[in-house]
C-alpha cells in the first residue's frame, strides 16, 4: 500500500467543479484517483502530470450493481471516443480523465446534465439529508424536554451541552446545504432557459463554511472522546466509538459479497439494508447488556471501597463508600458518630453556563442508619441561568403532596431570599437559599438549630 494514498473527500453532486479542480491539483502532485467512496478516496502515487478531469452523472449507476450496465458501457465507450478515459464511479457519479488539453466535451446538453444532477441529488442527497435533519430535530426535541425537566442538571452537564451543540450545528449545516443547492438549481434552470449552461457552484464562501463546519464537528467530537476517555469505562467508550465503523464495515462487506455473487442491484440493496438493520439492533442489544452489567455513566474519580450490604435474608447489594473531603459533615452538625459505613461523596460539574457542586454524606439503608445530609452549591454565570435555576428549585413536583415552600427570615442565613420546605404545615430540614451570585440547597434530616445554622454558615462560607 506504499504506492497508494487515501484521502477524505467532501463532495457534492451539484459542486462538480470543486471535485474536478481538486483532482487536477492532486494529479499535478502525483496522486491519481483510482477509487472513490462516501468519504474515503483512494489515489495511486506516480509521476506528476497535467490531467483534465470531468465529473458526469448517469442515472443507472449504483453501488449495488454487480457490474457496469450495458447502457453505462455504451456511455463510457462514447466518452472514450471523445478522448476521455473512464477512471471510477460512485453511485450515479462517473469520473473521466484526459491527458489532452483540447479534449472534446462529450456532455453538451446542459438541460440533460442538470436533469441528471437533479436525479442524483434526489436519490443520493436530498432524501437522506431530510431524513437526517428530522432525526436530529427529534433528538433536539428530546434534549429540550430534558432541559425543561431539569435545567440545572442540563446546563451543568458538559456532555449533554456539547452533544446538543453538535446536533444543532449539524442541523444548521444540513439546512444550509439544502438551501444552497436549491438556490443553485433555480439559477441554473434560469440560465439554461436563456440558452446558457449550468451555473458554477464553486464559491469561496461555501468552502469557508464547509471548513468551519468540519472543524466544529471534528473538534467537538475529539473533545467529547477525550472527556469520555477519562470519565467512563474504557470498554464502554470503545463500544461507543466503534459503533459506526463496525456497522459501515458490515454494510459495505455485504454489498461487496453480493456483488461478487452477481446479485441484482435490487436484491443487493434489500439484503444489505436488512443486514445493516439486524446488525444495528444486535449492536444496540450488546451495548445495553454492557450498560446493565457494568454501567456507563460518568464515573466519579474519587476513591471508594465496596461493601456487600444485606438488604434481606435473600437479597444483597453492593454499595460504594466514597471517602471525599466534603466541607460540611454530619459530624459537624450532630457531633461524633460511631459508624463505619458512611460514604462521603463530592461531584462537581462546570460549564460555560453553570457550576454545580453536590456533596452528600450517605449510608446503606438500615433502620438504625445515622443522619444523612446532602447539599448543593450552584454558581450561575448568567442572570437568565440564575432565574431558571430559581424557578426550578421552587417548583414543587406533583408527587410531593402536601408540601409547600415558606419564606424565612433572610437574617438567619444572611440571604437575599430564603425558603424552607414544609410538609403538612410542619417544617422539614430542606432549605433553598438565594444569594447574589450563588444558590445553596440543604437537605438535612430535620430542621436546623440555631447552633447548626452557625456551623453551616461557617463551613460553607456564607
Amino acid at each position: 500500500m506504499k504506492d497508494r494514498s487515501k484521502r477524505i473527500m467532501n463532495f457534492r453532486y451539484d459542486r462538480f467543479e470543486d471535485t474536478e479542480n481538486k483532482l487536477e491539483k492532486l494529479a499535478a502532485k502525483g496522486l491519481f484517483l483510482e477509487v472513490c467512496g462516501s468519504f474515503s478516496w483512494t489515489f495511486r502515487k506516480g509521476t506528476p502530470k497535467k490531467l483534465k478531469y470531468t465529473v458526469t452523472y448517469f442515472s443507472e449507476g449504483s453501488v449495488f450493481n454487480p457490474d457496469i450496465t450495458d447502457n453505462q458501457q455504451t456511455y463510457i465507450d462514447y466518452a472514450k471516443a471523445a478522448g476521455w478515459n473512464f477512471v471510477t464511479q460512485f453511485n450515479q457519479m462517473q469520473i473521466f480523465s484526459s491527458e489532452t488539453d483540447n479534449s472534446i466535451p462529450f456532455e453538451t446538453d446542459e438541460k440533460e446534465k442538470l436533469n441528471n444532477i437533479k436525479r442524483c441529488m434526489n436519490k443520493s442527497f436530498i432524501l437522506p439529508m431530510i431524513a437526517m435533519i428530522l432525526v436530529f430535530l427529534l433528538n433536539l426535541i428530546v434534549q429540550f424536554n430534558s432541559f425543561q425537566l431539569n435545567p440545572i442538571d442540563y446546563l451543568s452537564d458538559p456532555i449533554r451541552l456539547l452533544s446538543s451543540s453538535m446536533i444543532a450545528a449539524a442541523v444548521i449545516y444540513h439546512v444550509y446545504s439544502l438551501m444552497t443547492y436549491y438556490i443553485w438549481l433555480k439559477h441554473s434552470e434560469k440560465s439554461i432557459a436563456l440558452g446558457g449552461e449550468c451555473v458554477k457552484n464553486s464559491r469561496i464562501m461555501y468552502k469557508i463554511v464547509d471548513i468551519i463546519s468540519m472543524f466544529i464537528l471534528f473538534g467537538s467530537l475529539g473533545y467529547l472522546l477525550f472527556f469520555l476517555a477519562f470519565k467512563t469505562s474504557r470498554f464502554g467508550l470503545v463500544l461507543t466509538v466503534a459503533q459506526v465503523p463496525i456497522l459501515m464495515i458490515v454494510f459495505w462487506s455485504s454489498i461487496k459479497y453480493l456483488k461478487k455473487k452477481k446479485a441484482s442491484a435490487t436484491v443487493n440493496k434489500l439484503i444489505s439494508y436488512t443486514v445493516l438493520t439486524v446488525a444495528s439492533f444486535a449492536y444496540l442489544a450488546l451495548f445495553m447488556a454492557f450498560i446493565m452489567r457494568f454501567g456507563f455513566g460518568i464515573s466519579n474519580e474519587s476513591n471508594y471501597q465496596t461493601v456487600n450490604w444485606q438488604l434481606s435474608e435473600t437479597e444483597s447489594y453492593e454499595y460504594r463508600l466514597y471517602s471525599d473531603e466534603i466541607p460540611l459533615t454530619s459530624e459537624d452538625l450532630y457531633g461524633p458518630i460511631d459508624y463505619n459505613y458512611y460514604s462521603y461523596e463530592m461531584e462537581i460539574d462546570n460549564t460555560f453556563f453553570l457550576s454545580k457542586s453536590v456533596y452528600r454524606q450517605d449510608s446503606p439503608p438500615a433502620k438504625d442508619a445515622p443522619p444523612r445530609i446532602e447539599y448543593e452549591i450552584l454558581e450561575p454565570q448568567f442572570d437568565f441561568v440564575y432565574r431558571l435555576a430559581k424557578a426550578h428549585l421552587l417548583e414543587i413536583p406533583e408527587w410531593r403532596d402536601n408540601t409547600t415552600f415558606e419564606l424565612i427570615d433572610n437574617k438567619i442565613f444572611d440571604t437575599e431570599e430564603a425558603y424552607q420546605l414544609y410538609y403538612e404545615n410542619t417544617p422539614t430540614g430542606e432549605y433553598t437559599l438565594f444569594f447574589g451570585d450563588r444558590i445553596i440547597t440543604l437537605n438535612m434530616k430535620e430542621p436546623l438549630t440555631t447552633k447548626q445554622i452557625s456551623i453551616v454558615k461557617e463551613k460553607l462560607h456564607i
